[in-house]
Parts: structure tokens; sequence; C-alpha cells
């Protein structure tokens, strides 16, 4: 989870440094409009990052006056073009993380990304029940000129989401933990590494709510005990963390001693079964041993390192990758 959590952090906080290299203007293909290192960017793609159609189709509808200045007038259009030039740049700057990722040796799987794309692409529709004859109106409702045209944007989207997680992970793999720096950061922040507050707990489910209500009856009237009844049963033992105070189930498990029985509490919404709890036993939150530890804190020391990696050096590396690379602007475009 924890992993998870970074790897998002990092796809939310990077930013591919401002391209300052050189920028070529030259006459390129009406469907592209940048060759990125000789990669093909298509007038398309940028027309759907940059959402321009389906703004000036805003406008024209509920702003037309405002429209016809945009679009009409020398100063309208040449907001128009700065807007556009600033969004062409950002999905360069994406483009050339991409390839940077790439020239150290990851592969991104391009081929396969795409295909899972288009995978999806047709089952959702497929889901939504909308014929093929109605997509393309769809799409274009969405901003998009065409089918080819979504999976494009949705492909680039993917690929520089991926690549910052696969670098991340290259850079964590690569990234050695002596047994010494282990040992340092266990001795000087032992309190960091503890196991939660644990409960042992036994449960019974119950097709229905009645048949839960009549086993706790029964239990409590002494005509058996609920361990009588567990062991007829199949339930393993169980083992929850109590340490969410936001959990009913938690709260009761805390404020109870070990072997409270208690329920019925609902235990699978979607098949509507009910179950009855025994507390077995509460185990309070403890500092973990060196050898229990020592997984999470070589992990600790890795992701520490990958973030002055990406903090300190990556942003020196990617302007040198910049400054090599070459970018032509279509001149018939801006």
């Amino acid at each position: 989870m924890k992993k998870k959590i970074i790897l998002y952090l990092l796809v939310i906080l990077f930013i591919p440094t401002l391209f300052l290299g050189e920028i070529l203007y030259e006459p390129l293909d009406q469907d592209a409009f940048a060759l990125v290192n000789s990669e093909k960017l298509s007038t398309e793609l940028l027309n759907s990052r940059s959402q321009i159609l389906y703004i000036l189709l805003d406008l024209k509808t509920s702003y037309p006056d405002f429209y016809n200045e945009l679009t009409n007038t020398a100063t309208g259009v040449e907001f128009l073009n700065t807007y556009l030039f600033d969004q062409a740049m950002k999905i360069v700057n994406e483009v050339l993380f991409v390839q940077f990722v790439e020239q150290k040796g990851v592969d991104l799987n391009r081929n396969d990304i795409k295909k899972t794309i288009e995978s999806k692409f047709s089952e959702t529709f497929k889901e939504l029940e909308i014929e093929d004859e109605e997509i393309e109106t769809y799409l274009l409702f969405l901003g998009y000129t065409s089918r080819v045209n979504y999976i494009d944007d949705a492909f680039y989207s993917t690929l520089y989401i991926n690549s910052i997680s696969a670098l991340y992970n290259k850079i964590i793999d690569e990234i050695e933990i002596s047994e010494e720096e282990i040992k340092a950061e266990y001795e000087k922040n032992k309190s960091n590494y503890m196991s939660p507050p644990t409960a042992d707990i036994k449960v019974l489910v119950f097709s229905s709510e009645e048949e839960a209500s009549f086993t706790y009856s029964r239990i409590i009237d002494g005509y058996y005990t609920f361990d009588e009844v567990y062991r007829q049963s199949e339930n393993p033992l169980l083992t929850i963390r109590i340490d969410d105070d936001t959990n009913p189930l938690v709260k009761i498990i805390k404020s109870n001693p070990s072997g409270y029985v208690f329920g019925p509490v609902l235990y699978d919404s979607f098949e509507g079964t009910y179950a009855l709890v025994k507390i077995e036993k509460k185990n309070p939150a403890r500092v973990l041993t060196y050898e229990e530890a020592k997984l999470q804190i070589i992990f600790n020391l890795k992701d520490k390192k990958a973030q002055e990696y990406f903090d300190k050096i990556l942003p020196e590396e990617f302007q040198e990758f910049q400054n090599k690379s070459t970018i032509i602007i279509n001149s018939s475009l801006f």
C-alpha cells in the first residue's frame, strides 16, 4: 500500500523540467505538430489534449460574441496560438521524459500498452451499449475527432505515468543498502517500526440475520457454547488490526475483553450474510525485532535515496537529455 502511495505522489508532483533546448521550426505533414527525436506527434493528439475543439464548440454555443472575438481578431487568434503552443510543449516534455527513461534501458512495453488500451476501449463501449456508428459522435462530444485520436491520447498519458513509476522501480532496484545502514536506522528509529495492535477472532457466518440471532440467543441462554458451534464450522482463526477507530467492529473489539461474544454483524453486504464474533485474544502494539523490521527498513532507506534522486539528480540528467534532443515544431501551425 505504501509503495502505491509513493508512486502516486511521484506522478502528481513530478513535472518535467521546462524545455530550454533549441527548437527548430520546419514545415511538417499537416497531421503532425512536432517531431521529438524523430517521434511523430499527431495534430489530433494536440487538439484532444488541449481540448481546443471542445472549448471552441462550447464557446460558440454559450458565448457567441466572445467566440467571434476570439476567432476573428488578431489578438484572439494570437491568444489561441499561445495556448496551443503551451499545450504542445507540455506534450513534448512528457514524450521527452518517456524517451529519457527508455534510453536508460527501461522497456515500457509500448506495444502492450497500446493493445491494452484498444481492448479496454472496445470493452467499455460494449458495456455502455453504444453502437459503432454512434461512437464517433460520442467521442466528438468529449473533444476527440476519432477513436484513433482517443486511443493515442490515452496511450501517451499512460506511457508517461508508467515511465515515472518504471524509473522509480529501476532506481530502487539499483540502490544497495549495507547491513550497517540497516542496523543504524533500526537503533535510531525503533519506535517507527511497530507491529499494530491486533486481535485474534473467531467468526461464525450465517446466511441470514434471523439465523445468526437465533444462534446467538441459544449461546447466551446456555444451550451450547460459541466454541462448540465454532468447532463444527470450517472457519479459520482470523487476525485483524484494531487501530482503525472509525471501524464499528474495531470499536466493539477494543472496548471488550477476550472471550466476549457479540453479533449479529453484517458480514458480506453483497451476499447478505451475517456473523457472530468471539474475541479470542488481543495483542498490543509492540516494537518489531530487528529481523521482523529488516525488510521495511530496507524499503524505507531505498525510498529515501530514490526521493533524493528525483529531487536533486533527475532534473539535471533530464535537462542534459533535453539539450541533446532534436525538437522540430510544424512551422505551418505555429
